[in-house]
């Protein structure tokens, strides 16, 4: 046996309206759950990166001051490593006496 045949139907606002109701479900449902996830997904990488890059540009700041003093204090290396022990002790210590208990 044969299906009956279908005519195609004329009235397409139906379809279309639930065409629109279903794409307009999907996308509440991705703006509710998928997009905060992507925003928690792009912080934590971006901080990652950030962290990373900040390390380095601090080491070689610091590669670059004991270059630095080395060639502009007399002495020897000895004085570049006095000096610049005294600022970063003095800043720890800084540091230690701001943290919170």
């Amino acid at each position: 046996m044969t299906s009956p045949a279908f005519e195609k139907s004329t009235d397409t606002r139906l379809a279309n309206r639930a065409t629109k109701i279903v794409i307009d479900f999907v996308e509440l449902l991705r703006g509710r759950t998928t997009g905060p996830l992507l925003v928690v997904a792009r912080v934590i990488v971006y901080g990652i990166v950030l962290c990373v890059t900040a390390i380095a540009i601090a080491t070689l700041v610091v590669i670059a001051a004991v270059q630095a003093t080395n060639n502009f204090l007399p002495g020897g290396i000895w004085s570049t490593h006095l000096l610049l022990g005294t600022l970063f002790t003095a800043a720890g210590g800084l540091l230690w006496s701001k943290r919170l208990a």
